[in-house]
């Protein structure tokens, strides 16, 4: 089923129209979509064309407030500047240590559902270059765009050097409340889900317009960090499965098909619609939606803050448990690249959400007061904490890397333990039962595990925490965007490894979204072949500062076992 054209044709583009590539013009670049004239700006540093804060749909504001995003169908006589990013869609921050945003400068408006568009200087709509688009993390709840951390400039530099020119696309859309607000009056009106209405929506538009920046509409990739992973797995798992054409492959960087975030009970969904209609007046309004398109923004966002709106089960979008969905086969069986970060859970840990972890109560404490776990059984909930505490010292200890056991009396005797499962229920277990259902379904999956510890962050208490192979994956050799450079060391040969890492995931990353397999990446020196994850043969590929290697994924059987038991006890 799955031909090694798409080799063909990139060794056909590095062929005949590499020249193109070499043109370094100063002229305003163009693109005719549908709509009319777009102007973008070219950059002659990475000799490339942006086409910046494009609409893909009407403002979602006033009466479009609390609806779907309709398309926009504005047509424009005039040509159209597209030189500078949108607006960034509201949001409430969260507080991750490795993360955070604060700090980032930014201007956030409703009117923010926009596209950008990056692409080799040259390009012209007969090129077809493959597509990568871009959804951002942040916990569906914060994130842009036009985070710098995303700098797609630094791939599509680095796709054009190893000779398969490829167009980077990212987007917006709607989060928070603004995007995931649920309860009865939402549901009923079947307005749950906005965001990831927002992000079809913006997938149907590149499908329309690509051709009109060269690129391959039958060649789009969808890649996704956290929750743009999990994002990545909505669209995976849409409308039972159903395959629209919108993308022929998928990268889910730490989150992917089977997230713990449609879960949320009714009961609980309404409690906070009634939260929100009280913090904004609407508690009285007969029609409450009513009064929440009216209401200032300033309200909404203050009603926001310190809640955590997740996608829900709606009948449409998400039809049913993401867990049976997989185990069923409903879901586009589309490559997938997807993995995890050896340190996952220290982040969330070590922010002091759940204080000092010092005893198994403790630890049954994390597991009841993250996500969904409060609703499975006691016993479930007390089989779960006696996997990790069963495990050795020496066991917890390998399996942390640099991060210790207990830092210090702040983070408990059990901050290793508690840092490892929470990882595996956010993060491994879910990418090891998506893999095995890949597998299952003979959909080609290639599976990973990041373990390197990245310049500015602590390798005792964070280690390869979550979100941390972003620079990595980006090429973001100088540290847009960090406060520290990721890829930085005061030690000369480990900058050097840090680098490396860098050039062969980046590598290995483009290969994918240009054949569909990661082991065309062009770097001589390095001989590794990345396996497909099967039934017979589970395998990751491991990347680690002296070496990359594949690896049997087997870590911790017992309790990522009895975590996906749990997803289909509670049907996840």
């Amino acid at each position: 089923m799955w031909s090694w054209s798409p080799v063909i044709a990139c060794v056909w583009l590095v062929v005949f129209r590499l020249p193109s590539w070499q043109w370094r013009g100063s002229s305003e670049p163009v693109a005719i979509i549908r709509n009319g004239t777009l102007v973008g700006v070219p950059n002659a540093r990475y000799n490339q064309d942006f086409f910046l804060g494009v609409p893909y749909a009407q403002p979602p504001v006033g009466e479009l407030r609390y609806q779907r995003p309709q398309p926009f169908n504005e047509s424009w006589a005039a040509p159209r500047q597209a030189k500078s990013y949108g607006f960034w869609c509201h949001s409430a921050p969260l507080s991750l240590p490795g993360y955070t945003q604060e700090g980032f400068p930014h201007t956030e408006n409703e009117d923010c559902l926009t596209v950008n568009i990056i692409r080799p200087s040259g390009t012209v709509p007969s090129s077809e270059l493959p597509v990568l688009l871009y959804i951002y993390g942040g916990g569906l709840q914060e994130g842009g765009s036009a985070d710098q951390r995303y700098n797609l400039s630094f791939l599509v530099q680095e796709s054009v050097q190893m000779g398969t020119p490829t167009i980077g696309v990212s987007l917006n859309y709607r989060l928070s409340g603004f995007g995931f607000l649920s309860g009865r009056a939402i549901n009923d009106s079947r307005l749950a889900n906005l965001g990831l209405y927002d992000q079809r929506m913006a997938l149907h538009w590149v499908q329309e317009n690509i051709a009109a920046f060269g690129g391959d509409p039958t060649r789009v990739t969808i890649q996704g960090e956290s929750s743009g992973a999990m994002s990545v797995g909505y669209h995976l798992l849409a409308y039972d499965g159903r395959d629209d054409g919108l993308f022929r492959a998928a990268i889910a960087q730490s989150g992917g098909p089977l997230g713990s975030a449609a879960l949320v009970p009714l009961e609980e969904q309404e409690r906070m619609y009634q939260d929100v209609l009280n913090a904004t007046g609407c508690t009285a309004a007969e029609r409450s939606l009513e009064c929440l398109r009216r209401a200032p923004v300033e309200s909404l966002t203050a009603a926001f803050q310190r809640k955590f709106f997740f996608p829900v089960i709606d009948g449409e979008f998400i039809t049913g448990f993401p867990s049976i969905a997989l185990k069923q086969g409903k879901f586009v069986k589309v490559p997938l690249l997807i993995g995890c970060n050896l340190n996952e859970g220290t982040g969330y840990i070590a922010s002091g959400a759940f204080g000092a972890v010092n005893h198994p109560t403790d630890l049954k404490a994390v597991v009841t007061g993250f996500g969904p776990g409060k609703y499975l059984t006691n016993q479930t909930q007390t089989e779960i904490v006696n996997e990790y505490l069963r495990l050795s010292a020496k066991k917890v200890h390998a399996d942390l890397g640099t991060v210790l056991i207990s830092p210090g009396p702040e983070y408990g005797l059990l901050y290793g333990h508690s840092t490892l499962y929470l990882g595996d229920y956010l993060f491994n277990a879910p990418k090891r039962y998506s893999a095995q259902m890949w597998a299952e379904h003979r959909a080609p999956v290639y599976s990973y595990r990041f373990d390197v510890v990245p310049g500015g962050l602590s390798p005792q208490i964070l280690g390869a925490a979550h979100f941390q192979e972003i620079a990595f994956v980006f090429k973001n050799i100088d540290g847009v965007g960090f406060t520290v450079p990721p890829l930085r060391s005061s030690n000369a040969s480990t900058e050097i490894q840090l680098r490396n890492v860098s050039s062969i995931m980046t590598r290995m990353w483009l290969s994918f979204a240009c054949t569909l397999s990661p082991n065309h990446y062009h770097l001589p020196h390095i001989q590794v072949q990345w396996p497909m994850y099967q039934k017979t043969s589970a395998v990751n590929l491991v990347f680690r500062l002296e070496d990359t290697a594949v690896e049997a994924d087997t870590e911790r059987l017992g309790g990522i076992r009895r975590i996906i038991d749990a997803f289909h006890e509670y049907k996840l």
